[in-house]
């Protein structure tokens, strides 16, 4: 049978579109930073830095784990609107073994051991009190997936759906890969769009670099949400497409996924959610998730439970956790939490108390 050739001509300017974009993004910068410059009777933003420290103890009831993550982030300004932005992780765990074999990981900050790793790197542009670009590296969860009652749960799929993350090898937690993000706001309304390379990585050298751009092996991921918030509800749609051939083992095509939930607060303490999430075509793992959550607010804890449903590798899963966090000062915090697990008509449970501490 013959076989279509590539097409080398398609392949580079697609490579150079992308880097064009990157490229005319820091002219941009380079320009605006001449005005700046000028503006010596406005007084210079102060560089700030910050730590955080998140630790985990997690059991099966049958034996025991720990998980400590270490995160570092600098901004420091050059103008009034113009400034680079430093963030980094690392990792060390006990056991690199998930503790149970979930298709959906218990924890959000399960990891390998990462002595040091990028997660952002990059020029940061206030253009105006509406509209802000970033260049550089990043990860798709520091900008998607951030309302309070997800960030509650120490849950892996709250920190990003698995239709997009057990498919796609693509920048999310713990690796990150360069790109230019967007964002949006004016009243009730935000908006925020992301061009990534299509594959995070987390190292320096080789292949595994996270400076690495090449859209013609790696693919291209770009991904956008909308969000509106207003009387007391919160409302997030949002969709993704990795142009990619999966490494080689697909046709390259469009992989698109669209998701949508939804904040509303009954009364002052108390909140629910509900959301939904689809991934499109063939050649994935995961199709369908869906979620429903309740939190409630008592002086300085919220106790939560999450619920979800999804189907990866052919196999269901329902995924339920009661969690309460105590927010003892703007320091320290500490999290009980308890999972449980039906996967393939077994269950599993799996405790853990999670420890933050936060400069």
């Amino acid at each position: 049978m013959y076989q279509k050739k590539p097409n080398f001509a398609m392949k580079m300017k697609t490579t150079k579109i992308f880097k064009i974009g990157i490229l005319t993004f820091v002219a941009l910068i380079g320009s605006n930073n001449c005005t700046m410059a000028q503006e010596t009777d406005v007084q210079k933003p102060r560089p700030t830095f910050g730590l955080e420290y998140t630790g985990e103890v997690q059991t099966d009831f049958k034996k025991l784990k720990s998980v400590n993550l270490l995160e570092l982030g600098a901004q420091l300004p050059l103008t009034s609107k113009l400034s680079v932005e430093l963030g980094s992780i690392s990792v060390l765990t006990t056991d690199e073994a998930i503790l149970t074999n979930c298709l959906q990981n218990f924890s959000s900050i399960d990891a390998p051991n990462i002595p040091f790793a990028l997660t952002t790197a990059g020029l940061a542009w206030q253009i105006n009190e509406r509209h802000h670009l970033f260049a550089g590296i990043h990860r798709i969860d520091d900008n998607y997936f951030c309302s309070d009652m997800l960030g509650l749960f120490t849950h892996s799929s709250c920190g990003a759906f698995p239709t997009i993350t057990a498919n796609y090898d693509i920048a999310a937690y713990p690796v990150s890969a360069l790109g230019i993000h967007y964002g949006y706001t004016k009243d009730a309304f935000s908006l925020e769009t992301s061009l990534y390379n299509g594959v995070g990585y987390k190292d320096f050298s080789k292949r595994d670099n996270v400076f690495r751009i090449c859209p013609e092996s790696d693919g291209v991921f770009l991904m956008a949400q909308g969000e509106y918030d207003k009387n007391a509800t919160r409302a997030y749609v949002g969709g993704s497409v990795l142009y990619s051939d999966l490494h080689a083992t697909a046709p390259k095509r469009m992989r698109p996924v669209v998701w949508a939930y939804a904040e509303h607060d009954l009364t002052e303490r108390f909140s629910v959610l509900a959301g939904y999430s689809h991934a499109f075509g063939n050649n994935i793992t995961c199709h369908d998730f869906y979620l429903v959550c309740g939190r409630y607010a008592y002086k300085k804890a919220e106790f939560g439970v999450f619920s979800s449903y999804t189907r990866i590798d052919e196999k269901d899963e329902w995924a339920t956790e009661l969690t309460c966090n105590i927010q003892f000062n703007k320091v320290f915090s500490l999290q009980p939490a308890l999972h449980f697990a039906n996967t393939d008509g077994k269950n599993k449970c799996v405790g853990l108390v999670r420890v933050g501490v936060k400069i």
